[in-house]
């Protein structure tokens, strides 16, 4: 995984190295009732990552594994698979080139169509996980300090874009179509 970027409205973005190339990963935060739902489980697995020694530098390779192991043993984990983690797969995107550029599908079809093998799915899964529950739990006053924590361990820049905005950023996939004529010679005619 190489550039993790979270804005102001806390949307993260990810570039994970693929087998077939680059693709771009684009979440945003669960919304406060779903938080409300599930906020025990939530607040478990972020403490889990902190009380484990593990913080921001590991969290986000483990926090997948902690939110199971907390729901697990609160015996609400398959209650937590069908609300909280189907409503991250729901907010998670996957840009990946297709046939006529960029493609934007769920993260689900993206695993299921194998653009995201299974550790790259992994690793997408933890970290977003742990997006969820750092921007469930910490304050407002205290996203400053996580945003710059990301920025010095994970290299992350900020953007205000939404996935679609974000989509349309991106270079494009498809080669610039030239008329065989050197650009300097047309010029100087």
């Amino acid at each position: 995984m190489t550039g993790v970027k979270v804005n102001r409205k806390l949307n993260l973005v990810m570039v994970v190295e693929t087998d077939n190339g680059p693709v771009h990963i684009h979440s945003t935060p669960i919304s406060r009732e779903v938080f409300e739902d599930n906020f025990l489980v939530i607040s478990r697995a972020f403490t889990a990552v902190y009380t484990n020694g593990l913080g921001p530098v590991t969290g986000p390779r483990v926090a997948a594994l902690l939110l199971k192991q907390e729901a697990k043993t609160l015996n609400v984990w398959e209650r937590t698979q069908q609300s909280l983690m189907a409503e991250i797969y729901r907010l998670t995107n996957v840009i990946a080139p297709g046939s006529n550029g960029w493609e934007q599908m769920p993260f689900d079809v993206a695993r299921k169509r194998g653009i995201l093998n299974d550790d790259d799915a992994a690793e997408v899964e933890n970290c977003i996980v742990y997006f969820t529950c750092a921007s469930s739990i910490h304050l407002k006053a205290e996203m400053e300090v996580a945003r710059d924590g990301l920025k010095t361990l994970w290299g992350a820049l900020t953007t205000l874009s939404n996935v679609t905005e974000y989509m349309r950023s991106l270079p494009t996939l498809t080669p610039e179509e030239t008329t065989g004529e050197n650009p300097t010679t047309a010029m100087n005619q």
